[in-house]
């Protein structure tokens, strides 16, 4: 992941992974620490230590998976009660990769677009169809998305290159 790069070999977030990102602003560097956790309920106690110091927190979901969309709200307000409003939340609809090849029924089985527009919308969140898949498809897209919302409700309070900002990139799985 922190090549841009999906490999196919590996396998999906045990507990949790770890990457830095750098992205630039103008004249100004900002290095994003990602915590790649998985949403698996066996993993919440470890998953709630990673977000507690978090500036970002994107939530993760399957494109094709409606439970998965359900855990985001669990996930939201549990990030809430720990984070209160200080963090920009982002909500990532994964696996936009395989809407050109899906069936007729597969895509009945499709979390509507419109659904999660409204749901981010009404928890002032950020949303963005992703691909970790096919060439990071929107991902960095993503993280230009948060950092700029950061940068913006940070106006004023002096962020700069010397300001690092942790991220926590909640996925859900089924339970």
């Amino acid at each position: 992941a922190s090549q841009n790069k999906f490999n196919p070999s590996q396998t999906s977030t045990f507990g949790a992974t770890y990457l830095i990102k750098d992205i630039e602003r103008g004249n100004n560097k900002y290095k994003l620490y990602v915590w790649d956790t998985t949403g698996q309920e066996k993993y919440h106690s470890v998953t709630k230590l990673f977000v507690q110091n978090a500036n970002i927190v994107i939530l993760v979901y399957s494109i094709n998976d409606i439970n998965s969309f359900k855990a985001l709200d669990y996930w939201r307000k549990t990030i809430k009660e720990m984070l209160g409003d200080n963090f920009i939340l982002a909500i990532a609809g994964n696996k936009y990769d395989i809407i050109n090849s899906m069936t007729e029924d597969e895509e009945k089985a499709l979390v509507p677009e419109e659904k999660v527009v409204e749901y981010a919308k009404e928890n002032d969140s950020l949303f963005k169809l992703v691909s970790a898949k096919e060439d990071w498809v929107g991902i960095n897209g993503l993280f230009d998305m948060v950092v700029d919302a950061y940068i913006n409700k940070n106006k004023g309070k002096n962020v700069n290159e010397n300001d690092s900002m942790q991220i926590d990139r909640k996925k859900n799985r089924k339970k």
